[in-house]
């Protein structure tokens, strides 16, 4: 989750399900379990890193996380100074709440 974006982490999961059903049903050698391959050795082209976990009373918790193609920048995430125009913000609200407002405005009949 450090390496890889938000939809292909989401697409890795909901694959990682058919993947292990292909597999238990002994699917080795079919076409759609190369091309389920494909996809995770391309996905996981960047995922490498240390992980350090903390070990208390039979649980395991992850304490820390870091990796040389980490997709976190502290330099783009500061509510401070920063890298990133946080005006441009307005935008990307508006685009991605377009949908709820249309569908706010058809269920008070302004539509």
């Amino acid at each position: 989750m450090l390496t890889v974006d938000k939809e292909t982490l989401h697409l890795k999961k909901k694959l990682a399900v058919d993947y292990a059903d292909l597999i238990y049903n002994g699917k080795w050698y079919t076409p759609l379990q190369e091309c389920l391959t494909a996809f995770a050795n391309e996905s996981n082209k960047y995922v490498t890193g240390s992980v350090t976990l903390k070990l208390y009373k039979g649980n395991i918790i992850p304490a820390g996380m870091s990796s040389p193609y980490s997709l976190y920048s502290e330099n783009l995430v500061t509510f401070g100074d920063s890298d990133y125009d946080q005006a441009q913000a307005a935008g990307f609200i508006d685009c991605w709440g377009l949908p709820t407002k249309v569908q706010a405005l058809r269920e008070k009949g302004q539509l």
